[in-house]
């Protein structure tokens, strides 16, 4: 699979050649830590065998381990910054995703400001969860797409929305509504296929494992429902707004 290529890039494997992540549950909710769990039961992420209320007893790790901490975000605003600031305190490569049914805009800033790498909604699928925390595992940060929607008024990202009204008159296009499901780092990698760049100059652009970059890819055929690379720059040019310049063609030239 394109995405265990790019942990064996990114993450060390362990002992049998599989790269697993310790995951520790920061939960009060007795229920939501065991059906974390169970829900990551058979994945990468090794749960560890107790689950945590706080940061006072973390366990002992060895230090090139790759950690994952889970935090139930159903907490005071400024706990849950402490939290996440004291995690990264003891832990500074480890990644830190929120959990919560629901997210207010100015306690999921202090908490990425903390530290977080990704905020998931307890009411996502487990196939949702588990490929959400494997990216931001690979460096991506992770926000629900209704969150961002909410923040832009209900807009897509980059306003496309805007784009399509300004040049609706001259090509009569309403903006896709799949454009909304993309995320920002999707975006940047459909611009750049749009000017026709081959995965290896994409990666260096924007400083990913050309593995990570497959993964994405595969994302994005799946998000605006077509077969290939070629279709979705088709798509792209239809319905994304033109970008300032082919930035991803200018590194194939130099």
């Amino acid at each position: 699979m394109l995405i265990d290529q790019a942990y064996r890039t990114q993450i060390p494997p362990s002992g049998d050649g599989t790269p697993q992540v310790t995951t520790i549950r920061i939960c009060t909710n007795p229920l939501l830590s065991v059906g974390l769990e169970q829900l990551l039961s058979g994945t990468r992420f090794a749960v560890w065998e107790d689950a945590l209320r706080d940061t006072a007893d973390l366990p002992r790790l060895s230090s090139g381990a790759p950690v994952l901490f889970i935090v139930d975000g159903k907490r005071p605003s400024d706990t849950l910054a402490a939290m996440i600031r004291d995690l990264k305190a003891q832990r500074p490569a480890a990644r830190v995703v929120v959990l919560a049914d629901s997210f207010d805009f100015g306690p999921m800033v202090a908490a990425w400001t903390a530290g977080a790498d990704g905020f998931c909604l307890t009411t996502v699928s487990r196939d949702v969860l588990i490929q959400s925390i494997e990216l931001v595992m690979l460096g991506e940060t992770i926000v629900p797409s209704s969150w961002i929607r909410s923040v832009l008024g209900e807009k897509p990202e980059y306003s496309s929305a805007d784009h399509a009204a300004q040049d609706g008159a001259g090509n009569g296009r309403a903006p896709d509504p799949r454009s909304h499901k993309l995320s920002h780092r999707e975006v940047e990698i459909l611009d750049c296929l749009k000017e026709g760049a081959p995965n290896k100059v994409i990666a260096r652009k924007l400083n990913l494992a050309e593995a990570t970059v497959k993964v994405h890819l595969k994302a994005i055929l799946r998000k605006i429902g077509v077969g290939n690379r070629t279709q979705a720059a088709i798509w792209a040019q239809d319905h994304l707004p033109a970008r300032a310049a082919p930035e991803c063609v200018a590194d194939c030239i130099h």
